[in-house]
């Protein structure tokens, strides 16, 4: 099946134009099975210093999206999109978490990458970078992430693949596939192929974490079609 690893709904992500119905629709128009919905999750975002309430926003914004997911017949898994103060310009995915993480840590976006890393290993999940070389933002140290987001986001200038690949050759970083759908551009297709076998949240990280081999549906920004990549990951020596 395929899921677009990297989506928002206007429920919580300021800048997405469309609410979490329409956002699915338009993911089953252009074929997609499914969303990881990877809402921001970013300081600017809280109100009166109460880091706790939004993340019960945050979690009631998914369990509203996964409910229209049920009626649409459009999968709906939980994952988050981190900002942290740290590094303004980098945004780093979090997936096979679960609720409890997110009360537990209601303050992630203060983390160091080695500790947003290590807390979410803790939980069972894996840490991937979004969308590399946008906007200048390099990848960070490869020894506290699981993996790196080619990205098909329409507005930017290219998605980076062979720079990505290169890299998650080099360091044996698994590559992922997102849009990163906002509503601000036409809808693209692309995203990560599961298997079947993949009915939760806890298993969308569980699969990008120990796959070896990971198939890709890449729609390159301003291209009129999408294609197909699969990538084998090289475990370093």
């Amino acid at each position: 099946m395929l899921i677009d690893l990297h989506a928002h709904t206007s429920g919580i992500s300021r800048c997405c134009r469309i609410p979490a119905p329409e956002v699915l629709r338009r993911a089953k128009e252009v074929g997609l099975d499914g969303i990881v919905l990877t809402n921001h999750y970013t300081k600017s975002y809280i109100k009166d210093g109460d880091a706790a309430k939004f993340a019960e926003a945050y979690i009631r914004e998914y369990h509203d999206t996964k409910a229209c997911g049920e009626e649409l017949g459009c999968k709906v898994f939980f994952g988050i999109e981190v900002t942290t103060e740290l590094y303004r310009n980098v945004h780093m995915l979090v997936y096979g978490v679960g609720e409890d993480f997110l009360l537990a840590h209601p303050e992630l976006y203060e983390y160091s990458q080695e500790k947003l890393y290590n807390t979410v290993k803790a939980h069972g999940g894996v840490l991937v970078q979004a969308h590399p070389f946008r906007n200048g933002a390099h990848v960070l140290d490869t020894a506290f992430l699981d993996g790196i987001e080619i990205n098909c986001h329409p507005l930017y200038k290219k998605s980076y693949r062979q720079e990505l690949i290169e890299i998650a050759e080099k360091t044996g970083l698994i590559l992922t596939s997102g849009g990163d759908y906002h509503a601000d551009t036409y809808r693209p297709h692309c995203g990560t192929y599961l298997p079947d076998t993949v009915q939760s949240s806890r298993d969308v990280g569980d699969f990008i974490g120990s796959a070896q081999e990971i198939r890709l549906c890449i729609h390159e920004p301003q291209a009129e079609t999408y294609e197909t990549y699969t990538f084998v990951r090289k475990i370093k020596e």
